[in-house]
Order: C-alpha cells, then structure tokens, then sequence
C-alpha cells in the first residue's frame, strides 16, 4: 500500500515538472519572438535616419514681370536704339513680361527691323510663351512675321523652362487661335504660324481639327496634321482630325505615317 502511495506522488510530481518546464519554454519562445519583432521595428525605423537631415526641394526661382510703368518708358523714348538698350537693361536683370506686354512695346518701335530684335530678345524672357504668337500682330511686313516664326520653330526647345509642362489649350482661347489662322492669306505662313501655336500646347483632336479646317490644300492640311499629332491629348481619337483631309489617299498615307512605329 505504502509503495503504491509512493508510486503516485512520483508520477504527479513528474507531471508537475514536466508542466512547468513546458510553460518555461513558452514563455522563452513567446520572449524571443517579442524581441525579434522588435528588433525588425527597430531596423525598419532606423535611428540613425532623421528626416530633417533630408535636404528640401529646391525653390522655383520667382518671375519678376515688369511693372506697366516700365512699359510707358518705351513710348516716351524717341528713338529705337534707346529703347533697345532699356529691353538689354531689363532682361539681363531677369525682368520678364507678359505676351500683352511685349505685343505694346513691340508697337511703339518705328521700324520692322528693331521690332523683329525685340521680339527676339523679349522670347526668352516672356512668362506666357504659349501665346507668342500674339505678337506677330505688331509687324507690318509678312517677311517680318516668317521671321519671328522661324526663330520660335527654332528654338522651341525653349518653351519647356525648368521642366514646366505643356498646357492645355482651352475652347475658349481656340476662337483666338483659329482666328488667327484665318487671318493669313497663303498656306505657306499658315502652316508656319499653326505649328509656332502647337509649340507648348497641347489640343484635343477636335481642336486640331478645327485648325486643319483653316488650310486651303489637303498637302498642307496633312503636313500639319502629322506635326500636331505629338502634342494630342487624345491620339486614340485622332480620325477625327484626319476626317478633315477631302482625299482618302491623304487620310491613308496619314495614318499610315501614324502608325508606323
């Protein structure tokens, strides 16, 4: 009897151990995986890091336009070599004008020549590129007009300052826009002044196609419409601007030329 006893109070202090160290590992298991989910918060969020150590975006540089008195000091200059000089003055000290502006001044020159010097120098300082064509209207002679044109086509790299990117046009601005092309006599200039507009905008191909309207000739029509394909804001519906050439050998050769790649 005695040793049955004795048998029994072994074995239950054996399951008592046993238990015991059972829930000893757990709780060195449980503990273990504290701290290496700990340590991985830590690594993730590394001490080291200070976010104010991290260097702020650079600042835009500020435009500075022109105040409008600036610009009734060209119209009370007599001469145009003077007021040359005062545009030298203003743009070398980072002076910048609006599209208006520079049409006004362009205005009070006395001769074709220094306006077309203006309007160069005044291109990389204008604000609102996009709209340079506006100034075309201040020069009196066509030969003039192709002039300023050829510069802008030229340096159309220039319309993108400090990474700016196109905008889009408007329908309002494009009652301006087509009025402007219908102004012109021959295709020739037309088509020269529709892609100085197209440089720095971007149109829809409802847009590009009311511009195509305004050509005389489905070659010159074609050749524009190929040009201002790049800057469709919605080229998967560009037969709409293609519909506008009167030949289907024109719209095949067109969008064969756009879908080639």
């Amino acid at each position: 009897m005695k040793t049955r006893v004795m048998m029994i109070a072994i074995v239950a202090a054996a399951l008592l151990l046993g238990t015991e160290s059972i829930q000893a590992q757990s709780r060195v298991v449980r503990r273990d995986r504290t701290e290496r989910r700990d340590d991985r918060y830590i690594d993730r969020q590394d001490p080291r890091r200070d976010r104010r150590d991290v260097p702020p975006a650079p600042e835009r540089p500020r435009i500075k336009v022109v105040d409008n008195e600036v610009i009734r000091s060209f119209e009370r200059e007599r001469y145009d070599s003077n007021r040359l000089k005062m545009a030298d003055m203003i743009f070398s000290t980072d002076g910048f004008m609006t599209t208006a502006q520079i049409t006004r001044v362009s205005n009070y020159f006395d001769y074709d020549s220094n306006r077309i010097k203006f309007l160069k120098k005044a291109y990389r300082n204008c604000v609102d590129r996009y709209n340079y064509y506006m100034v075309l209207s201040s020069l009196d002679y066509n030969s003039s007009r192709e002039n300023i044109i050829k510069f802008v086509l030229e340096n159309e790299e220039e319309m993108m300052r400090d990474g700016a990117p196109l905008r889009k046009v408007s329908n309002a601005e494009m009652s301006d826009i087509v009025k402007a092309l219908k102004n012109e006599t021959y295709d020739s200039t037309r088509s020269k002044l529709a892609k100085m507009i197209i440089c720095g905008n971007l149109f829809t191909s409802r847009q590009i196609a009311d511009m195509a309207k305004t050509f005389s000739y489905d070659s010159n029509r074609e050749d524009f419409l190929l040009y201002a394909y790049r800057n469709c804001t919605d080229p998967q519906n560009y037969v709409v601007a293609a519909n506008t050439l009167q030949y289907s050998s024109n719209r095949n050769n067109l969008m064969r030329k756009i879908s080639r790649p």
